[in-house]
């Protein structure tokens, strides 16, 4: 929940700063991954035509230093696995050998 909250206040910022009026929290979270250093693409789900043009709203804004500090604050916290996210699928799970 902390999570959602920080990106809903993310992308309350980025509407009222005027960078993006009608920013959500998915363009948020996608914006937040294409700008991590690894990260070249996001494969998005699209169910029908108003999906096209949400998604590409999350090439229409950049974030902020402290707004992504403020992200990546909150997802230093998790509880899950560390590592590579293909970790569990190659089996390599914590502990095992």
């Amino acid at each position: 929940q902390e999570l959602l909250s920080t990106m809903d206040a993310v992308a309350s910022d980025v509407r009222s700063s005027g960078r993006c009026d009608k920013v959500n929290i998915s363009n948020i979270a996608q914006r937040y991954v294409l700008d991590t250093k690894s990260v070249a693409s996001v494969l998005i789900g699209v169910r029908n035509s108003n999906h096209i043009e949400e998604n590409v709203r999350t090439h229409s804004f950049d974030l902020t230093s402290g707004e992504r500090d403020a992200i990546s604050a909150v997802i230093a916290k998790r509880k899950g696995p560390s590592g590579d996210v293909w970790d569990l699928e190659r089996g390599n799970l914590p502990g095992k050998k």
